[in-house]
């Protein structure tokens, strides 16, 4: 495959191959693409995407941190970092890249929830319960950000916000809030 002329078609072509779930194909379109372009940062992205499905982590985390030195106001590279590095049970590194995803865009709810799920499994349960409050402030309608907020203030021994998330999530997701209910004992009763 020779790309020059066609970088952008063949960009494009390797995210509809990526929909079709043709990951092999997928990534030897980007990888012509960066071989082509070396200064393409979303054909970097769709690597990092690719080879972390496949369970590559450290070559994911390399396209990452390509994607983010080609464009260092790009907050969902630093979150992709973060993410990879959480799914290697890496959480004081993870925590590092979401923090720098949110000081380039406060608005990232991802990097509040993976933020609040790292500092979470590292028994930090204060702090991220306030970082799932974000998310779920950023995102209303997640449910998980709930359910992880719910879990973080039973461990805290706030029963009563406990309830009072219960009752949120109730309103959009009866799933999860029933998981919640159970898992945290909460009532329906007043």
């Amino acid at each position: 495959m020779t790309a020059k002329p066609w970088g952008a078609l063949l960009f494009w072509y390797g995210q509809f191959l990526s929909l079709c779930r043709m990951n092999r194909l997928a990534l030897e379109a980007y990888r012509v693409v960066t071989r082509d372009n070396p200064r393409h940062q979303q054909a970097w992205s769709s690597i990092g995407f690719l080879l972390a499905d496949r369970g590559e982590h450290d070559a994911a985390i390399a396209a990452f941190e390509r994607a983010a030195t080609l464009d260092p106001k790009d907050a969902a590279s630093q979150f992709n970092i973060g993410f990879v590095l959480q799914r290697r049970g890496l959480h004081e590194a993870a925590i590092e890249r979401f923090n720098r995803a949110l000081e380039i865009d406060a608005r990232v709810d991802r990097a509040w929830y993976g933020l609040g799920l790292s500092l979470a499994h590292l028994g930090r349960y204060a702090e991220a319960a306030v970082k799932f409050e974000e998310a779920a402030r950023l995102q209303p309608m997640n449910p998980y950000a709930g359910y992880q907020l719910a879990s973080a203030r039973h461990k805290l021994g706030e029963h009563g916000k406990v309830r009072t998330e219960y009752r949120r999530v109730k309103g959009f997701d009866p799933k999860v809030a029933e998981r919640i209910r159970l898992e945290f004992g909460v009532s329906d009763k007043p």
